[in-house]
């Protein structure tokens, strides 16, 4: 394999190029598309304040309960991006869903 014409006989280099060319179709999005930002700063900004209740939580100590958090944490999180209003959008959902059962 070569990248940019130029050979390449080391392994190490070998599996570098591989991903480099592996993701030149995502890298760079940013360029392409109207929006998209170049690092994911505001998304472990957005993660900090989780990964902080996480740790003092007991509820982290089996499956299930991490399980439920996340889910919660990801959809209300979503709504707040979406600018929703949280408790309408809560109450809506959960309303939806107890009239489904």
């Amino acid at each position: 394999m070569d990248l940019a014409g130029w050979p390449c006989e080391a392994e190490e280099a070998r599996r570098f190029m591989g991903k480099v060319l592996n993701g030149l179709d995502y890298w760079f999005t940013f360029l392409a598309v109207a929006g998209v930002e170049p690092t994911n700063n505001r998304a472990e900004r957005a993660l900090r304040e989780h990964v902080v209740q996480r740790k003092i939580m007991g509820c982290f100590r089996n499956g299930k309960g991490t399980w439920i958090y996340e889910t919660v944490m990801t959809v209300l999180s979503t709504w707040k991006q979406q600018g929703r209003n949280l408790p309408q959008a809560l109450s809506a959902a959960l309303t939806q869903e107890w009239n489904r059962i």
